[in-house]
Parts: C-alpha cells; sequence; structure tokens
C-alpha cells in the first residue's frame, strides 16, 4: 500500500507500507491513497488504561474496547489491572488478547503492591507486600507499578523481569533513588497517588527528576492543573514525559454509577470518584489528552511524541514513528479530528 501526498513533520510525501511495516518515506511514482495533503501522525499507544466503553481490563474482555480505542487513535496499548485478589489478577493476564483493533502489547499490573496511605482509588482489602516468586508465575506483564518502600523492593526490582514504574508510594527521596539504582524507570501517573515535590523534602518526584526517569502523566485537565502539565513537560520534556489516558470504563458512555477495581465509582461532569470522594481514573481517550496538551500550549508535535515516540522507546519497540523499518500504524487527521486510523497496515477506520 502507498499513502499519497501525505503531510508527515509538515513535509508533503508519501509513505510506503508492506506486510505492516513502513518500508519507505519519499515520493514514489506509484498510485496509492491519495491523502490530498492530510497530518499523517503515529498511532498513539497507551501504556496505562483500565477500560473504556463499558469495559473494564478486570472483566477479561477486550474486543469491544480494542474496537473502541482503535476508532478514536489509540493503536495499541497495555490493558492495566486493579489491585484484586491475584488470582483474578492471573485470569486477566490470561485471557485471550487476539482482538481486532488496537494491538495489546501485554499488560501494566498496577497493584496489589503498593501503599495504603496513596492507594487512591485501589482497594485496601486487596493491597499486600511484594512477592517476587507470586509475580514470577505470572505472564504478559510488561510493567508493573509498585511502592519502593515496601520490603524487599530492591530485590524485587532486580529480578522481577518486568519494566518498573514507581507509584502508589509514600516513599521520600532516598528510597526512590535506592528503587531506581535497582532498575525502576518510570513514575506512574506522576503527581498522583504520591507524596508533592517539596524543596525541603522532593521525594518520589524530586529522584525522578534528579535521575532522568520517564514520567507518566494524565493530561485530561482534570488530574492535573494545566500549569503543572505544563511544568513537567518542560521538566521532564519530550523525550521522557509519557501521556497516558488512565481510562476507566465509563469512557465513551454517559455520566452515571460505574464499577471500577471492585468498588463503586460515581461519574459526574466526566469527571470519576469513588464514593470516598478519589479520582478513580478518567473518561478521556489518549487523543483527547493530546488535545488538551496543545490546548494547554505544548506544541503539538511535541504532544505527539508524548502519546506515541516516547511511550514506544519507554517500551523498546519499533512504533511510534513514520521511518521505514517502523510498523505502520497511523492516525489521518482533518485539523485535530481523526479521520482514519491504520493498524498495522490496515485501515481499521477508512480515510475518506
Amino acid at each position: 500500500m502507498i499513502l499519497k501526498n501525505a503531510a508527515v513533520d509538515g513535509a508533503i510525501t508519501d509513505i510506503t507500507i508492506e506486510a505492516g511495516k513502513i518500508t519507505q518515506v519519499g515520493r514514489v511514482p506509484e498510485p496509492g491513497v491519495d491523502l490530498k495533503g492530510k497530518t499523517v501522525i503515529p498511532g498513539c499507544i497507551d501504556i496505562h488504561a483500565h477500560g473504556c466503553a463499558g469495559f473494564d481490563t478486570m472483566d477479561g474482555q477486550f474486543s469491544e474496547m480494542c474496537a473502541f480505542l482503535a476508532e478514536h487513535g489509540t493503536t495499541s496499548w497495555l490493558p492495566t489491572t486493579m489491585t484484586q485478589p491475584i488470582e483474578a489478577v492471573e485470569r486477566v493476564l490470561q485471557a485471550d488478547t487476539a482482538c481486532p483493533g488496537t494491538q495489546i502489547l501485554g499488560f501494566h499490573m498496577e497493584g496489589p503492591y503498593i501503599s495504603k496511605q496513596y492507594k487512591g482509588a485501589h482497594n485496601e482489602q486487596y493491597i499486600k507486600g511484594l512477592d517476587l516468586e507470586e509475580f514470577r508465575q505470572l505472564e504478559n506483564v510488561r510493567i508493573v507499578t509498585l511502592a519502593p518502600e515496601l520490603d524487599g523492593a530492591v530485590d524485587f526490582i532486580k529480578n522481577c523481569g518486568a519494566l518498573v514504574s514507581v507509584g502508589h508510594t509514600a516513599a521520600d527521596y532516598d528510597i526512590t533513588v535506592r528503587a531506581i539504582e535497582a532498575g525502576a524507570s518510570c513514575l506512574t501517573h506522576t503527581c498522583n497517588a504520591m507524596p508533592p515535590l517539596h524543596h525541603r523534602e522532593p521525594a518520589v518526584i524530586g529522584a525522578a527528576i534528579d535521575k532522568g526517569l520517564y514520567a507518566e502523566v494524565i493530561c485530561d485537565g482534570i488530574h492535573i492543573h494545566k500549569a503543572m502539565i505544563t511544568a513537567l513537560y518542560r521538566i521532564f520534556g519530550e523525550q521522557r514525559l509519557i501521556f497516558i489516558s488512565d481510562s476507566m470504563r465509563a469512557t465513551g458512555l454517559p455520566d452515571g454509577a460505574y464499577e471500577f477495581g471492585g468498588m463503586r465509582v460515581n461519574v459526574k461532569d466526566a469527571v470519576a470518584r469513588t464514593e470516598s470522594g478519589a479520582i478513580a481514573g478518567s473518561t478521556a481517550t489518549l487523543w483527547q489528552c493530546v488535545k488538551k496538551a496543545v490546548e494547554f500550549g505544548i506544541p503539538f508535535q511535541s504532544a505527539v511524541r508524548m502519546a506515541t515516540q516516547t511511550p514506544a522507546e519507554y517500551l523498546g519497540i519499533p512504533k511510534g514513528r513514520i521511518v521505514p523499518g517502523y510498523d505502520a500504524d497511523l492516525l489521518v487527521l482533518d485539523g485535530m479530528e481523526i479521520e482514519a486510523v491504520m493498524i498495522a497496515g490496515a485501515f481499521f477506520k477508512d480515510a475518506d
């Protein structure tokens, strides 16, 4: 397949695709699909999302979610589990993920190895200490979020075999630095469910800045004030800040009562909260987060990078760029609206 007259980084060019991969970016004489100068960007990669369209990762049913996410510009994702009995998590990790639409790249396991003090919307009943032997029995975990102040954290981080993200934690600066030195490489939804950055007690965020970690951020305009979003962008840069949706099952649905992590959640004015008042995930898609970032003053190309290339680099996968050898996961835009979605070289949502 050849995409003709695509605007890539502001220049009109052609994109040649074979066997789901980009093989050439440059003018070719052969005919193809004429995009008439519309902007083409890589597909969004969401490394932290719990659900959408009435479904949750813990349901273990991914067809509807993969279809919804693809329609809304997310071409690959890590379904993210909640703090539940380990048997329930294990069942989800073994579920069938071969679904049309958005590609599932593995799972993000958020909890149960977290702090009760900073549990957020997680069910305290199932929070537990680190258990390396238990974790090693689990399959398909790409990222695990943990609180590094828990006993055995350094050994766990060194030997768990997954990417480790620090989150839902009360850790101070020194504890976090030890976790980073052991191999932790990211912060989970930065600023949320962790101590704030303080000039004498820099804590988790200060350690991440100091040591150059990746940092997730929920850019929905609700979890974090826009001034903090732009500050994090200036501090971490587009090479380290990763936009996530942290979406839950109410994404794409109206306000009302929902279930999240085994608890009742009320959604009002698109904001999800537990009955205790804690924010419980978001109702935004990752593309909506990109649009919010641009609205907040972040340059378009930087906002796109933080939802595409940067998470791909964190995961170490050939996605998120429009260059030969990379997966042909692409979005065609009409202004800031998604007109077409391509996944692995095939249109899921056709161009007009």
